[in-house]
């Protein structure tokens, strides 16, 4: 990093706004090389023998000391004492299974069951953070900031590595899965919590009851976490998997569910400043989609050409669906989008808020009716799209926030660069899933849920507000999900211009100052959705 005026500013604004620790944090980061080996990271988060002794005497103290039943899905009961033997926590015992079924067979005497499969093996502080999630819960560290309460967990999963031999079959690699906090979306298509996964008595007896005979794990995993009403992701590699128990996608994102049987009305809102071929080729996107019951607002702001005007009455003749409505800024020439959004949603009529800038270009023809299907769900807030450059590279797979798990910056779009075929790590590209953002350049809300966050704020004119808009949202107790199976091309910022002169340099400062204020628990804490590491 070098040493200059412009990077002792950034520090000396990183140091007011999150304090000495964050800042040397920052500070050891920068001097840090981009990447290490998985090697070396699992070896700096191994316990030592020291901590496993201070582990174990401080939780033979506790006075809520919770018993955790190992359920081995082996018969080799020697392997498994073995194993368990050197855990730090002491208050275990063990179960030896062949498989899954009814529950009628296994007996747990435990409070909890912790899921083994035979062959795999865990850390030796595995227990301790179990056992500590469990009699700890408020203290317990996630991936990210919670606003909800977390209670006495249902539920605990942690991250795991899986061991595949090399081509000698002397030693092993290990590929990491280093996991977001739980998003019930990913889970319907990907059993990304499967090891090591701990489930209260009461839900994992439930869950086998409701098993039908069907000895899968993940089945299982997938039902219990269903019926749990507190989740807790533990984020360190605690279980190491052989590759035939690893994880594994079920079904693809591409089914997006059964679309809705009745066709409520959706107003799709596309702000535009001349930009006549942008917008015509935007229009001719979405007419082409199978889906009828929407009305098209255009709102018109600052455009000077002749041609968009003549342009926009050649729609409304040919369109009854299709409205312009005209933003006029109280500077003139002035650019606020998010002030241009909420006036178009002031016109909108539908029971759905289809926000469309006029540089996309819709790909999938029924993207209407898979992002209604997700979007009609009581608890969700707003549906994002998956975006490529024009030339298949990704764009645009979700948001994160505060990327590092230390706020590094306020948001990024995840994959961006990733050809379009690209799954990503642990399928995220390419999966259904909740996240804490997406960009509202193609963002389906329920106007009701768009009413009562109070919409764009205003203060954000360019950045950042669609990022706030979702974390409102997310605040409110609701569900962010990317939708990777309604694609589009985004032919970006088109009609705006680029972020070149000082004032909208200042301005683009002020607004990172804005969501810093506002929002500096969750750049702090860390994206839920996205691990600290």
């Amino acid at each position: 990093m070098k040493l200059s005026l412009y990077n002792l500013r950034k520090g000396f604004r990183y140091l007011k706004n999150y304090g000495l620790k964050e800042f040397f944090i920052r500070l050891k980061e920068k001097g840090e090389p981009e990447q290490i080996s998985y090697a070396e990271y699992a070896a700096g988060h191994k316990v030592t023998e020291a901590q496993l002794k201070i582990q174990t005497k401080e939780s033979d103290k506790w006075s809520y000391r919770p018993l955790i039943s190992c359920v081995y899905m082996g018969e080799n009961r020697e392997d498994a004492l073995a194993m368990l033997e050197q855990q730090s926590y002491t208050n275990w015992n063990l179960t030896c299974i062949n498989k899954l079924c009814t529950g009628k067979e296994i007996e747990l005497s435990g409070e909890y069951a912790a899921l083994i499969e035979a062959g795999d093996t865990i850390e030796p502080d595995a227990f301790y953070e179990l056992a500590h999630a469990i009699a700890f819960p408020k203290e317990t560290k996630q991936s990210g900031i919670h606003w909800e309460e977390i209670g006495k967990p249902d539920l605990i999963y942690t991250d795991e590595d899986v061991r595949c031999p090399d081509e000698s079959k002397t030693t092993e690699t290990a590929e990491p899965l280093l996991k977001p906090d739980f998003s019930p979306d990913y889970l319907e298509n990907y059993c990304y919590i499967r090891h090591l996964c701990c489930i209260r008595k009461t839900v994992f007896l439930q869950a086998l009851k409701e098993n039908d005979g069907n000895p899968a794990t993940e089945e299982l995993i997938c039902r219990a976490a269903k019926q749990s009403d507190s989740i807790i992701h533990i984020p360190k590699v605690l279980y190491h998997t052989k590759a035939e128990h690893a994880p594994r996608v079920e079904h693809a994102s591409m089914a997006a569910g059964s679309h809705e049987k009745k066709q409520p009305l959706v107003s799709i809102l596309i702000p535009n400043k001349d930009e006549k071929a942008s917008l015509e080729k935007c229009i001719t996107s979405i007419r082409q989609g199978s889906y009828r019951n929407y009305e098209i607002i255009i709102i018109e702001n600052n455009s000077k050409s002749e041609e968009i005007f003549d342009y926009y009455k050649e729609l409304q003749m040919q369109y009854p669906d299709i409205r312009v409505v005209e933003w006029k800024p109280e500077i003139p020439g002035t650019f606020n989008y998010s002030a241009i959004n909420n006036y178009g949603a002031s016109y909108a009529k539908g029971e759905y808020l289809l926000f469309l800038n006029n540089d996309i270009e819709i790909i999938t023809k029924d993207y209407m009716e898979r992002m209604l299907t997700l979007c009609g769900k009581e608890n969700t807030g707003a549906v994002g799209a998956k975006l490529y450059y024009p030339d298949d590279t990704i764009q645009h797979a979700g948001i994160v926030i505060g990327i590092g798990g230390h706020a590094r910056g306020i948001a990024a779009n995840m994959c961006v660069g990733q050809v379009r075929s690209d799954s990503g790590y642990m399928y995220r590209a390419s999966l259904r899933q909740n996240l804490s953002a997406a960009t509202a350049a193609f963002l389906m809300v329920p106007a009701k849920v768009f009413r009562e966050v109070d919409g764009f704020c205003e203060a954000l004119s360019v950045a950042f507000n669609d990022v706030d808009l979702c974390l409102k949202i997310r605040k409110k107790g609701y569900l962010i999900i990317y939708e990777p199976s309604v694609e589009a091309y985004h032919y970006e910022s088109k009609s705006r211009g680029q972020e070149d002169t000082e004032e909208k340099v200042r301005r683009f400062q002020e607004e990172i100052e804005y969501m810093r204020t506002r929002w500096i628990d969750i750049l702090k804490q860390g994206d839920p959705y996205y691990h600290p590491d």
